[in-house]
């Protein structure tokens, strides 16, 4: 048989399996560090409403959690989008690129607690008004919103992203049970 290599050296695999974990966890997580989601939870107890928001990395796993007491209203404002020239090694150059504006939804409590949260400026309308209408009806006990910071760069991007680190957690899981079971049938005594 025809031998295409040697075997790669320890140092040789642990740099493969460090840029693996770069690839499919650590440039995953920053991406939706950078434009996260949040988890909004509403809770009504008797004429009050709890807010809790939970920001996230991989849309799940909270890295920021704040809570508002007696929720008194819901406002938001938004630094609008702009078009900047594009700097390129310190100058700009004759091409000009837009720059997403941000949102931020302000959660109001009793005093001075609030929490605030960064929410698409193209879904903050709707955040805003689902929020409101649970504030202003007593029907419903329970409601969780789901907000991302930016839906092209946070949302597809980081979705996509996110399920390389999938496949990683996944592969790597499968290929450590398969090592525990070859070790647990090498020491067990053959019948």
């Amino acid at each position: 048989m025809p031998k295409f290599g040697k075997k790669p050296s320890v140092w040789e695999m642990a740099l493969q399996h460090l840029i693996v974990f770069l690839i499919c966890v650590v440039f995953p997580g920053l991406t939706t560090m950078f434009a996260p989601s949040t988890w909004i939870t509403m809770t009504r107890s008797g004429d009050e409403v709890h807010c809790t928001t939970r920001t996230c990395v991989f849309f799940i796993l909270p890295f920021k959690t704040q809570q508002v007491a007696s929720v008194s209203k819901v406002t938001h404002h938004e630094k609008a989008g702009e078009t900047k020239r594009q700097v390129k090694h310190g100058r700009t150059t004759g091409k000009y690129v837009h720059v997403d504006g941000e949102g931020f939804l302000v959660i109001h409590g009793n005093g001075d607690q609030k929490a605030e949260v960064s929410v698409s400026p193209v879904s903050m309308e709707k955040v805003v008004l689902r929020m409101t209408r649970f504030l202003d009806s007593n029907d419903e006990k329970t409601k969780t919103l789901f907000a991302i910071a930016n839906w092209k760069f946070g949302g597809i991007m980081g979705g996509v992203l996110s399920l390389f680190t999938l496949l990683y957690v996944v592969g790597y899981s499968i290929e450590f049970l398969k090592l525990i079971f070859s070790s647990l049938k090498k020491a067990s005594p053959s019948a």
